[in-house]
């Protein structure tokens, strides 16, 4: 095992290194005219976390006298801290999931922001990120950079198309599922052969089960039916009978023919596969309704035939979707130049130059400013009327929604689920088996940190939740 950890590490130093890049043109030519530039190093997990910084390298050497260096893998990685942590290589920018934020915190690696972070350029945070995503135990330790917030998408050409052999046959127009139940039922349904040539022309629906992020899908379902990860003494919940059959309900899913066989789907995957046409509806980040336009970087082939809506819960008053993996920008401990590091996150996180970031074919990231939601312009939408709809459904989901686990191990903990989930899809472990592994594992996880402080941060963690959910009301009246 620890030779295979080697490996991978070795193979990500091999990868990173292929894609370390020096200053574009532009800046070439301000280090010509001016030997003075500070570098600044950015490491991230994939290619588009840092399209936007390129995106703003020529304002940034400008403005601020900083020449960017980047170090990332060719397709989004939830392996980089594998190489990060075994390196000696020192960076000044991270890009970091906030899910592991704890993992750059217990080693000592992340600068405390708070005295770059101004009130006056916190206001127009949303408290979901600020609070759940760059806060960690006592700190601020990330600025917020991507939102990724879930929501359904689905083909309204198909759905139309279908609603009367649907209501026929269940007494119900065919509409966007409300349920979990609803979900899996309309996917079966439109899962066709529309040729009569034996092959699938496309699938009801799709799960992202690759790239470390499958626990989502999980996890979702799970907190949406009432599920809890631990109970009062941090004891897991996970393999409770709401775990199961939120587990149970993916597999009949998995094995129905309703989602491509054999799929092991990253995100990158499962957006191909609902942009060029193959499945009638799916769940993923919000910057799929962007790319669904984006008929050069994305290809899309199914451009003004896709809507959105709130992903379905386990109940009427239950949260539902969530905001999921997402970035944060941190300022590494060995900066000698963090000063100059927050000037360039600051700058493209800012209220003027981050809507930017959100209406791009080319950048991935989504909405974490209240100034972003207040957009009278069409944007990468084909009208302002597309645009209005895609904020106001997408800010309707974060009212009452799920958020990353953020608690020492908490990337451990996911990571768990990830692989006994992965393994219960492929039906080499029951549910139950699965759930019990994981259970076994967490257990294993909240003993290597303590258990009295898992149940500390645990409880913190909850408390956030609601504080956030009550902030969201008040703001809502």
């Amino acid at each position: 095992m620890q030779l295979f950890s080697w490996i991978v590490v070795s193979f990500l130093l091999l990868l990173l290194g292929a894609c370390q890049e020096p200053a574009n043109p532009a800046q070439t030519v301000a280090r010509e005219n001016n030997d003075n530039l500070t570098t600044i190093k950015v490491i991230a997990e994939s290619p588009g976390a840092v399209v936007f910084f390129k995106m703003n390298e020529k304002e940034i050497a400008e403005k601020f006298g900083v020449r960017l260096e980047y170090n990332y893998p060719e397709r989004l990685t939830d392996n980089l801290e594998n190489f990060l942590f075994a390196t000696k290589e020192d960076y000044d920018i991270y890009s970091i999931f906030p899910v592991k934020l704890p993992l750059y915190v217990e080693r000592d690696m992340l600068l405390p922001l708070e005295e770059y972070i101004t009130d006056e350029f916190a206001d127009d945070l949303m408290p979901f990120y600020q609070k759940l995503y760059m806060e960690y135990g006592d700190h601020t330790y990330g600025m917020a950079y991507d939102g990724d917030a879930h929501l359904l998408f689905y083909r309204k050409d198909i759905f139309d198309k279908y609603n009367a052999e649907y209501k026929q046959k269940y007494g119900v127009d065919l509409a966007p599922p409300k349920t979990w139940e609803e979900y899996d039922k309309i996917a079966q349904f439109l899962t066709r052969d529309e040729d009569g040539d034996g092959k699938i022309d496309f699938y009801g629906t799709a799960i992202l089960n690759g790239g470390g992020m499958g626990y989502i899908w999980f996890a979702e379902r799970f907190l949406s039916m009432g599920g809890s990860y631990f109970d009062s003494n941090m004891k897991p919940a996970i393999n409770s009978e709401i775990g199961v059959k939120a587990l149970q309900d993916l597999v009949t899913l998995q094995n129905s023919h309703a989602v491509p066989e054999g799929s092991m789907y990253d995100w990158v995957d499962l957006n191909n596969a609902f942009l060029q046409g193959h499945l009638a509806m799916t769940i993923q980040w919000s910057d799929t309704a962007r790319f669904s336009y984006d008929s050069k970087t994305w290809n899309s082939k199914v451009a003004d035939l896709v809507d959105w809506t709130l992903v379905p819960s386990g109940g009427p008053n239950a949260p539902a979707g969530g905001s999921w993996i997402g970035r944060v920008l941190a300022i590494s401990n060995n900066s000698k130049v963090p000063d100059k590091a927050w000037q360039v996150i600051k700058y493209l996180t800012s209220k003027d130059v981050s809507i930017y970031s959100i209406n791009s074919y080319e950048t991935i990231n989504d909405p974490y400013r209240y100034s972003h939601f207040s957009i009278n312009e069409k944007g990468p939408f084909p009208s302002v009327d597309v645009s209005r709809h895609f904020f106001s459904t997408l800010e309707e989901s974060l009212i009452n929604t799920n958020a990353e686990l953020m608690i020492p191990g908490s990337w451990d903990y996911m990571q768990s689920i990830d692989r006994n989930m992965r393994l219960a899809l492929i039906n080499k472990l029951t549910p139950e088996e699965a759930l019990q592994q994981t259970a076994d594992e967490w257990e294993q996880i909240t003993e290597k940190y303590g258990r009295e402080t898992q149940k500390e941060y645990y409880q913190k963690w909850l408390a956030s939740i609601e504080e956030v959910k009550e902030i969201t009301k008040i703001q809502k009246k």
